[in-house]
């Protein structure tokens, strides 16, 4: 019997990077593709932070679809140069 995965209930991955007024993001459905883009994008800014998470598309009043965000599986942050990277939910709201 083959598992699900978390395609097959309609998610998908977003990745986003914050660097000051600069950033980036992409989608996915591989996490591994996600973490490596996110951290991949991340190394091009000095400074910042990234995360990848679950998301699905929803219906939204003003838009065709919206996101709707789930678990976040991988946070970053890089100063001076130099990323960490660590599990789940380390995004701080400081920038």
């Amino acid at each position: 019997m083959i598992g699900s995965t978390a395609q097959d209930d309609g998610l998908f991955l977003v990745w986003e990077v914050e660097a000051g007024g600069d950033g980036k993001s992409g989608v996915t459905k591989d996490e591994a593709t996600a973490e490596k883009d996110m951290l991949s994008a991340l190394a091009t800014f000095r400074h910042g932070r990234g995360r990848v998470r679950y998301a699905r598309l929803a219906p939204a009043p003003r838009a065709v679809y919206d996101y709707r965000y789930g678990t976040t599986l991988t946070t970053a942050h890089r100063a001076d140069g130099v990323t960490i990277a660590v599990a789940g939910d380390a995004w701080e709201d400081t920038q």
